[in-house]
């Protein structure tokens, strides 16, 4: 049915006869070799950055929780204050003896 095309280095057309096909050579030239460089320093920058920005993230984070952590450890001090103070005018108001009211009829006025 159909001819199988052959690509060759050849003028010769002729059947039977063996004919060198085109090598397949990658050429790299300068502006191919000035663009992979570029690529690949353009891919390390972006791997530096990010982990730097990654690292930078971290550390944020970590002086968010310290600082909650300070704050929270200033409210424990306040608490434990407020604490101690109520315990101690819980234990004023238990040593008092609560004075009984006399009635009226016992009341001695003094004039001028």
């Amino acid at each position: 049915m159909g001819r199988i095309l052959t690509v060759t280095n050849s003028n010769s057309t002729v059947l039977g006869r063996r004919k060198k096909t085109i090598g397949r050579q990658i050429v790299i030239g300068s502006n191919a070799i000035k663009f992979i460089t570029i690529t690949i320093i353009a891919i390390l920058a972006i791997v530096y950055l990010n982990q730097s920005t990654a690292g930078a993230n971290r550390s944020i984070k970590i002086r968010d929780l310290e600082q909650g952590k300070s704050q929270l450890m200033l409210e424990r001090e306040r608490l434990e204050a407020e604490q101690t103070r109520l315990k101690s005018l819980k234990e004023i108001d238990s040593g008092i003896e609560k004075p009984v009211l006399e009635s009226g009829a016992q009341v001695n006025h003094i004039v001028n």
